[in-house]
């Protein structure tokens, strides 16, 4: 599974830990789930996968 606090700074996103710790496993669920589709990429162009992060209101 991808390590979602480095990917999060890498991206300047600046969370507390506790927050990184409540949305892990909600991450990691997605990754697994979009991990399929990945593979039906083409292999010729780069697969990317993004997940964009927003407090609720």
């Amino acid at each position: 599974m991808p390590n979602w606090k480095l990917l999060a700074q890498a991206r300047g996103i600046d969370l507390p830990a506790e927050d990184l710790e409540r949305l892990g496993p909600a991450l990691d669920s997605l990754d697994a789930a979009f991990a399929p589709l990945r593979e039906l990429a083409p292999h010729e162009s780069e697969p990317i996968t993004i997940y964009r992060l927003e407090r609720m209101k």
